[in-house]
């Protein structure tokens, strides 16, 4: 059984009572004696004309075989197999139902109903009655399929102020309507599988997922089908009898307790407080509702405001799960979160996105004239942190500042990139004036080893620094905010810093490929200039070590030759050799500081990778890279010409990425 979680498993009727007082005891001492709870069968809740909407703030449907699907067909069959053989079923509840009432629009409207919380078994129900009465239409049993029909649809469409819509005893969200709609009207096993075929792509083993709501059609019509054959046999009756039985059992046999909401009870409130019993729903899942609820409030037509704003995040790029602090997030748990930092200039909680949101949207004064300008707004901060999570680094110039934060992994920035580019209104010239001063920050202190570890913190702060002067400001302000920085956390690096750290730091091993490459790309398109047919470099090139670290097998230190394991640990080296020790540790940390990386393709010999310097530069005359340029005349390569080099692309790195002095 799944008894036992309101939320997408069944329920008992206890749970069910408890739960909902302990969700409605929240917000009102009340709650008990306002509502309506009923135990109503399904012939009660389905054979009478009226609706149940599912409301936008709901998520999509996402029962599956295991366990709901299969767990309801065994109840399904336990009951008519009773029925079959003359027992007594006692009522088996499927938990709990609850739904608000709607104020009708027109004397011709069929009665509709908010669900409130089971939509999940509702839809359930009704695509296994759909599937039910294919079959019986299948087998020729038309007495058995019309009434099976009234509970899917409502009669006397004819009266109705909207047919195409009220026919329906259940409306779901407008992201699973078309699917639904077309398995309910479609009318046979074969026409659903012509509208919705098994789909593989080019290379790849399996099929593309089709709708939760298609394969529970298909799951429960191959079930029936199998349970009338086989029932037939068992219980000396025909297919057709056996099919009564069924009908019957889930018209008396199956119940849910209906709990509807009175006049002044909050729904969002008991939303909120019924889903935290079962799984819990994800942040956007609970600002959907907030923002949707508030637009019933305000009478906006939620399926316009869905259909041009919302529904552009119910996609597989939004849903895609990242990691952020060891946690994983939806990108839209993400974006939701660094759109209200934006807002607010406060650092907010992952866990705690949608109650933060609720108390920044309803405190004074009122942040935009309608929840549709309100959702214009994310979609203008959602397409630019699309842009920043989408980008592929293979197509990005190193100038581009997603590149930047992409290969520093520099996510905590973006925050503050939302504000630059969305908020603060700034001009071409100003945006990219800002911009250059972010990446001069990020790749000082990438270069000079500065800490990482509260980023997060700190550009919550540089984006409140920014907040609340104009547009012409802006860029005044972020300039003194990064200068006033202290500490090893938040200090803008000088020249001399970056100089020190470009001819003495081992950032060969401190510091990932991806930042060792784009630092490398930025000083090579430094050092072409206008006559130079491309300024742009191949991205994607691989750092080399000109003197390699395996460098005992070719190269010499002070004359003399030195085992290989050796060459690699200083300490090992002794007797002879022992004089040996400090200049081997000098060279291996001089190896890895800048002076001595460079940029080739995949396309050099592996083989010189570990050679001499006159295998090595003889390889870099192949490359059409100006940093690989410097190597040409020079007759040997040790400490002191990279001690040289470091010093010269030092310089460089202080042009690329200047520090102003004030």
């Amino acid at each position: 059984m799944l008894d036992g979680k309101i939320d997408n498993k069944y329920c008992s009727l206890v749970d069910a009572g408890k739960t909902l007082c302990h969700a409605r005891e929240k917000f009102d001492s009340k709650a008990a004696s306002l509502m309506q709870a009923n135990p109503l069968t399904l012939d009660a809740l389905f054979n009478a004309q009226l609706r149940y909407i599912v409301p936008m703030f709901q998520r999509l449907y996402v029962w599956q075989q295991k366990p709901q699907w299969e767990t309801l067909w065994e109840d399904i069959v336990e009951k008519a197999d009773l029925r079959l053989e003359g027992g007594q079923a006692m009522p088996h509840y499927l938990g709990a139902l609850i739904i608000e009432g709607v104020r009708a629009e027109s004397p011709r409207e069929v009665k509709r109903f908010l669900i409130i919380d089971g939509q999940q078994r509702l839809t359930t129900l009704q695509i296994l009655l759909c599937a039910f009465r294919d079959v019986a239409r299948a087998n020729g049993w038309e007495a058995l399929a019309r009434p099976i029909n009234r509970f899917i649809e409502n009669s006397d469409q004819d009266v109705m102020e909207n047919p195409d819509e009220e026919r329906f005893k259940l409306w779901p969200t407008l992201l699973n309507r078309e699917v639904f709609k077309t398995v309910l009207l479609s009318g046979s096993r074969q026409a659903v599988e012509r509208a919705y075929p098994l789909v593989k792509l080019p290379r790849k083993k399996k099929f593309e997922p089709r709708s939760n709501l298609v394969e529970a059609y298909l799951y429960f019509e191959e079930r029936l089908r199998e349970y009338f054959s086989t029932a037939e046999t068992a219980a000396g009756k025909s297919q057709e009898d056996v099919g009564y039985a069924v009908f019957q059992s889930l018209k008396q046999d199956f119940c849910v307790v209906e709990i509807v909401l009175s006049e002044g009870d909050d729904s969002q409130e008991i939303f909120y407080s019924l889903n935290s019993q079962g799984r819990p729903l994800s942040q956007s899942d609970l600002l959907r509702s907030l923002i949707f609820m508030r637009a019933e409030k305000q009478k906006a037509n939620r399926d316009e405001i869905f259909k041009k704003y919302w529904s552009q995040f119910e996609t597989p790029f939004w849903s895609a799960e990242t990691k952020r602090g060891g946690r994983s997030y939806s990108r839209l748990d993400l974006g939701l979160r660094y759109f209200l930092m934006a807002k607010t200039g406060v650092m907010v909680d992952a866990r705690r996105v949608n109650e933060v949101y609720r108390q920044w949207i309803s405190s004074a004064p009122p942040k935009y004239p309608s929840v549709e300008m309100e959702l214009a707004d994310f979609v203008r901060h959602g397409d630019v942190y699309q842009q920043y999570e989408s980008a592929m680094v293979s197509a990005l110039p190193s100038t581009d500042l997603r590149r930047i934060l992409m290969d520093f992994d520099v996510s905590t920035a973006l925050p503050l990139v939302l504000y630059l580019e969305v908020d603060a209104e700034l001009s071409p010239e100003e945006l990219s004036e800002c911009f250059g001063m972010l990446q001069s920050f990020l790749a000082r202190r990438m270069l000079t080893g500065g800490e990482t570890k509260e980023y997060n913190i700190f550009f919550v702060d540089v984006l409140r620094s920014v907040m609340g002067v104009t547009s012409a400001q802006v860029p005044q302000a972020l300039r003194a905010k990064l200068l006033s920085g202290r500490g090893s956390t938040r200090h803008w690096p000088t020249d001399e810093e970056v100089l020190d750290a470009a001819m003495h730091r081992p950032i060969g091993h401190s510091l990932r490929a991806p930042t060792l490459r784009i630092m490398l790309e930025r000083i090579e398109i430094h050092q072409r200039n206008k006559k130079t047919e491309d300024l742009n470099v191949q991205t994607l090139l691989q750092v080399e070590h000109v003197m390699p670290v395996s460098w005992g097998a070719h190269w010499t230190i002070q004359g003399q030759k030195v085992p290989a394991g050796v060459a690699t640990t200083h300490w090992l080296a002794k007797g002879e050799l022992a004089t040996l020790s400090e200049p081997i540790r000098l060279r291996n940390n001089a190896l890895q500081t800048l002076g001595n990386l460079t940029l080739v393709n995949k396309y050099l010999n592996p083989s010189a990778s570990n050679g001499d310097f006159d295998t090595k530069r003889a390889e870099y005359k192949n490359s059409v890279l100006r940093l690989n340029r410097y190597f040409d005349e020079l007759p040997y390569w040790d400490e002191s010409t990279i001690l040289a080099r470091g010093k010269q692309l030092g310089m460089q790195f202080c042009a690329i990425w200047p520090r102003p002095a004030s």
